[in-house]
């Protein structure tokens, strides 16, 4: 795991030498940022765009040409490298890849074409889950279960809750993923963009999978696209989960747990800022993701471009130190969080099942 954040970050923190106020709304946060945090550079916008599109083109090239022994690593590679297309498309939902909304979504959309991912279904549930971070009424993404709830189940289910919540949650992506094409059932919200990039979804899919038949049949279809997929799926579903969920008693310098809070007591500012954590990945995938992980300052405003996303974390870590979540991607983080985090617990802000 990349060590420089750590370093860095803790530099940063033992510099701030005020007092490191919190924050009461998100406007002191957003003076603490760079002044030109949010300003869209378009000739590196469209650099990226190559750089990931040849990136991918090469891992596909590396998966073609390695022996068995290696494939492993050719597909993480290809799998981690197609995260960057939906990273771009997740700057052109946010209005960040351009000033043009027509360009940012034809962009997006093609990007997500041989993710099988529609555009501008996954921009409304993804844009209400920035609008509603962590309220235990309103966002839907990786909500903890209700003690009471967990109460009430039966053995098989509670087995079933536990994994699906917590050691296998990158299997509940794809069906989040799924319910995307389901959307115009919903809500009639963007109905004709929801319809639109659901036929292009659609296209892109079948392109793409009869690409992998005609080259390999049946094992071209997994080399080549299924399981590259399901390494994406993999990223996806990691950083949505641990963007926003830390396990009790790591951040004991912050009087404010990451955890969820009813719409009475949910802010924006506790929503975005205080349960929100940035996770430091191994370079190559901050690399190949382009910083995604770099995620508190994006819940601070989403119009921030990817490329100014760690000036920004650094601002905040200058301003306002231990009041801001950090973690660590390794072993220890994956196995507290995916055991000790299913339920809402509104002292620590998670607790583990109880069996």
């Amino acid at each position: 795991v990349s060590g420089a954040f750590w370093s860095v970050a803790s530099e940063i923190k033992m510099s701030a030498t005020h007092d490191q106020k919190a924050p009461e709304t998100m406007v002191d946060v957003m003076r603490v940022l760079p002044k030109d945090a949010l300003q869209t550079k378009p000739l590196l916008a469209w650099f990226t765009v190559v750089r990931v599109v040849l990136t991918v083109i090469l891992s596909v090239y590396t998966i073609h040409n390695s022996p068995w022994f290696l494939m492993p690593l050719a597909w993480v590679f290809c799998g981690t490298a197609a995260t960057g297309l939906f990273v771009i498309a997740h700057d052109c939902a946010h209005q960040s890849f351009s000033g043009n909304r027509t360009l940012n979504e034809v962009v997006g959309t093609v990007l997500m074409m041989p993710l099988l991912f529609p555009y501008n279904c996954w921009e409304l549930t993804h844009n209400h889950h920035h609008a509603h971070a962590n309220n235990l009424d309103k966002d839907h993404l990786w909500k903890p279960l209700q003690k009471e709830d967990v109460a009430k189940l039966g053995t098989f289910k509670k087995y079933l809750v536990y994994y699906l919540y917590g050691p296998l949650f990158f299997e509940s992506s794809i069906l989040h993923h799924a319910y995307h094409f389901i959307l115009p059932f919903v809500t009639k919200r963007n109905l004709p963009g929801v319809l639109r990039s659901i036929a292009f979804a659609l296209f892109g899919g079948y392109y793409f999978i009869n690409l992998a038949f005609s080259v390999g049949g049946f094992v071209g279809f997994l080399k080549y696209w299924l399981v590259p997929f399901l390494i994406f799926q993999f990223w996806l579903s990691t950083f949505t989960y641990f963007h926003h969920r830390l396990p009790s008693g790591k951040s004991e310098k912050n009087p404010n747990p990451v955890g969820w809070k009813s719409e009475e007591e949910w802010t924006k500012i506790y929503g975005g800022f205080f349960a929100t954590v940035h996770v430091d990945f191994p370079a190559w995938v901050e690399w190949l993701t382009l910083d995604i992980n770099w995620h508190l300052p994006h819940h601070v405003s989403a119009r921030i471009p990817w490329y100014n996303l760690r000036r920004c974390t650094y601002a905040l870590l200058q301003e306002y130190g231990d009041l801001c979540h950090t973690a660590e991607f390794n072993w220890d983080l994956w196995t507290e969080t995916t055991t000790q985090t299913h339920v809402h617990d509104e002292v620590t802000g998670y607790a583990p099942m109880e069996w």
